[in-house]
């Protein structure tokens, strides 16, 4: 099964790329075709033995999905000890990942990865990194700016299809449904709770009682949301989380109230370990899940063919960034046990 889903992602990167080609070569004339003839590219021959030096700046090292995606990565360069990879912990602060993307511009690496904390915030110094050559690939989170690339898992398709799955199990139309969504400044690349309302809006499934902006996902924020929504409405069917740590946390918070038998519908997004293990104890409804291995190495494949290319984004006009899309699959008690045995995740302090 791993290698059927590693196949599928490298092949959806060959795709990608073949149309990146085709776009540069099609002899229409285009502004982003003359722009990229008219550049020096920055060509490396990295399956000839040439130094690649790359960084990884996640939002901060505790980040749950980094070691996951730094696998991924460091897989798909196991047979270049010619490609350096350094990671940095820009401790959740998006300056902090201004900062350290400044220090990398000045080191001369030839890739920086980044997990961006802010979609708008990091723009300016992305465009300065692509001018000077450095093709920048976000993953995860990515950044409203130009960049050469973004590889993340779906997030308005899987918000669209755990709506469908949801109202499949409500048995009523018209649920009573909060959104506990992501901060503002995250809602151009997380579009989870976008993808559920405009389900709802096409079949009436759902009556979304609010949609709540929390300042960041996590365990303590879920639980705090949650508490707060639970005070506020007496009648939930749905709580919709975009991320497995609110989900958890909303799962305390009902238990707290006493609303552990109310027969509420929990659902998050990602698919972390404690989210599957979450799923198997019954605790939450469901997720949206896909392995953050599969990005990582999709993200390092997808860099690869772009230094050996010479292409960044900046070269091919303002507008431009190729947007790779990993698939998420639903993952409810009927299939969890499954997930988790194939899962890049360590599981082991969950006895599975």
């Amino acid at each position: 099964m791993k290698t059927s889903k590693l196949f599928a992602t490298v092949l959806v990167i060959v795709l990608a790329l073949c149309l990146l080609v085709g776009c540069g070569s099609s002899g229409s004339g285009s502004a982003a075709e003359t722009k990229a003839e008219t550049h020096d590219k920055p060509i490396i021959d990295i399956n000839g033995g040439a130094a690649c030096k790359m960084a990884y700046i996640p939002m901060g090292a505790g980040q749950e999905d980094f070691p996951v995606i730094l696998k991924g990565m460091q897989e798909a360069i196991a047979l270049y000890p010619n490609i350096t990879l350094d990671t940095y912990d820009a401790g959740f602060n998006p300056s902090n990942q201004i900062d350290l993307m400044n220090e990398c511009i000045t080191q001369g690496v030839n890739v920086i990865f980044l997990n961006a904390m802010d979609a708008t915030a990091l723009n300016s110094t992305i465009a300065e990194a692509e001018e000077t050559g450095i093709v920048v690939i976000t993953i995860n989170n990515g950044a409203s700016g130009a960049h050469t690339a973004h590889i993340q898992n779906t997030t308005y398709d899987a918000g669209y299809d755990a709506a469908k799955y949801i109202a499949g199990i409500t048995g009523k139309t018209g649920a009573k449904t909060v959104i506990l969504d992501v901060p503002a400044e995250l809602k151009l690349a997380c579009l989870m709770g976008q993808g559920f309302e405009d389900y709802s809006k096409e079949t009436g499934a759902f009556e979304i009682l609010e949609d709540y902006a929390q300042t960041i996902t996590s365990i303590e924020v879920g639980y705090q949301a949650a508490s707060e929504v639970l005070t506020k409405y007496k009648d939930i069917d749905v709580l919709y989380c975009v991320n497995d740590n609110t989900a958890i946390g909303a799962a305390q918070a009902i238990d707290a109230a006493g609303r552990e038998k109310a027969g509420i519908i929990i659902w998050g997004y990602s698919g972390t370990p404690g989210a599957l293990d979450a799923i198997a104890q019954n605790k939450i409804t469901g997720t949206s899940y896909s392995d953050p291995f599969y990005e990582g190495y999709a993200a390092m494949v997808s860099a690869m063919n772009f230094v050996q290319l010479g292409v960044v984004g900046a070269k091919l006009g303002n507008d431009f960034y190729a947007n790779v899309m990993l698939p998420t699959k639903n993952v409810t008690a009927d299939n969890v046990l499954e997930t988790i045995r194939s899962a890049h995740w360590d599981m082991s302090a969950y006895n599975y």
